[in-house]
C-alpha cells in the first residue's frame, strides 16, 4: 500500500494511533489514547526504546522491521500450532506435561488454550504494533526519513488488513502474542490488564471504535 500524499498520511493516522496503542497496554494507556503522538515523540524514550531491542544504526532498524514484516515471531506461534493441531486434546495435555524446558512449556500451553479461536492471522498483531511503534522510533531518531517510514507502515496496514476483520479479533491476536511471549505466568498479562484492555475497547475517544483494518 502507497500512502505518498500529505492529505492521504492525515488520513490514516487515526488508524496508525490505533495500532500502536496496544503498545502502551500496561502503561498509561489512556494518557496515550487521548494524546497518541506522546508516544512516539520523545526522543530519549526511543533512543531506549531501540537500544532495547539492539538497535543502534538504519542498518539494524531495517533488518529488524524486514524481519518482523517477513517472519516475525508469529512464525514461531505457527510453528507450535501446527504442531499441537495434529494432536488429540488428551495427547496435547500428554505431550505438554512431558516437556522439561520451563518456557516453552508455558508457550504451548498459550498456544493449546487458543488453539481453535485465534484467527488465521495468530499473534500477527504483536509484530505489527510493535513495528509501525519501531518505524516510529526510527523517524524520531532520525534512522529513516518521512518517506521511509511511511513506505513501511503502508506494508504494515497491508498485512493487517489481510490477516483480520476487526479490531476485537486484533486485539485478541495481540494480547495472545504477549502471553506466548511472557517469560512468567502465561496469562498473567491479561489478568493484570483486563480492565485496561477494556476501557481500550470502550473509550468513546479510542478511534480503534470507528475504524476496520
Amino acid at each position: 500500500m502507497n500512502i505518498d500524499k500529505p492529505e492521504e498520511r492525515k488520513a490514516w493516522m487515526p488508524y496508525v494511533n490505533t495500532v500502536l496503542s496496544l503498545c502502551s497496554i500496561g502503561q498509561e494507556v489512556g494518557y496515550f489514547v487521548m494524546n497518541p503522538k506522546m508516544q512516539y515523540r520523545m526522543w530519549g524514550r526511543m533512543r531506549g526504546f531501540l537500544k532495547q531491542q539492539d538497535i543502534h544504526d538504519k542498518e539494524k532498524l531495517a533488518a529488524t522491521i524486514g524481519w518482523f514484516l517477513e517472519t516475525g515471531r508469529r512464525s514461531e506461534y505457527y510453528r507450535d500450532y501446527c504442531q499441537l493441531s495434529t494432536l488429540s486434546a488428551a495427547e496435547r495435555s500428554r505431550y505438554i506435561e512431558a516437556l522439561t524446558d520451563e518456557h516453552r512449556k508455558r508457550q504451548f500451553t498459550v498456544v493449546n488454550r487458543y488453539l481453535w479461536s485465534l484467527s488465521t492471522g495468530g499473534i500477527g498483531a504483536y509484530d505489527y504494533s510493535w513495528t509501525m511503534l519501531n518505524c516510529f522510533a526510527g523517524k524520531e531518531v532520525g534512522y529513516l526519513s518521512e518517506n521511509e517510514m511511511w513506505a513501511y507502515i503502508g506494508q504494515v496496514i497491508s498485512l493487517i488488513k489481510a490477516d483480520f476483520s476487526d479490531w476485537e479479533t486484533y486485539v485478541t491476536s495481540y494480547a495472545v502474542g504477549q502471553q506466548y511471549l511472557l517469560q512468567d505466568n502465561p496469562f498473567s498479562f491479561v489478568s493484570r490488564n483486563r480492565k485496561i484492555i477494556m476501557q481500550l475497547m470502550n473509550s468513546n475517544q479510542n478511534p480503534m471504535l470507528h475504524l476496520k483494518p
